[in-house]
């Protein structure tokens, strides 16, 4: 089995599209906040749209994030999993609530598969420049 070797450029692909992702489902988890305190949403509808918040944060910050032309499904399932540990640490902190939950695996894959599909298309996908 051949090891994967990373250069300083990998690592920081990987660094910016967390930190991305991070930033963005933040903003996205606020605004849907607002949106369902004045909208009256259902409570069944909350963890649906919390896993589709995250499904899209992990792929726009990694094809955002993601500028070396190499290892996007390496690079993509580590900023699924860097994503969904720091998310579950930044949301469980804020709720004070750091219990097991079964929606954590779901969560865990679905960023993991986002990134993976992310990672691919980014390094394959040649960036206009203009």
């Amino acid at each position: 089995m051949e090891k994967v070797k990373f250069s300083k450029y990998d690592v920081l692909d990987i660094v910016r599209s967390s930190l991305f992702a991070i930033i963005l489902s933040i903003l996205l988890v606020m605004a849907f906040a607002i949106i369902a305190k004045f909208a009256n949403i259902a409570e069944n509808v909350i963890e649906p749209v919390n896993i589709a918040i995250k499904i899209l944060s992990v792929a726009v910050g990694s094809l955002i994030g993601v500028r070396h032309n190499s290892k996007g499904l390496v690079k993509g399932l580590i900023i699924g999993v860097l994503y969904a540990a720091m998310t579950y640490l930044v949301f469980a902190s804020v709720s004070g609530d750091f219990s097991k939950n079964p929606m954590t695996v779901y969560d865990i894959i679905a960023c993991v598969a986002a990134g993976v599909l992310a990672g691919i298309l980014a390094v394959n996908v040649k960036r206009v420049k203009g």
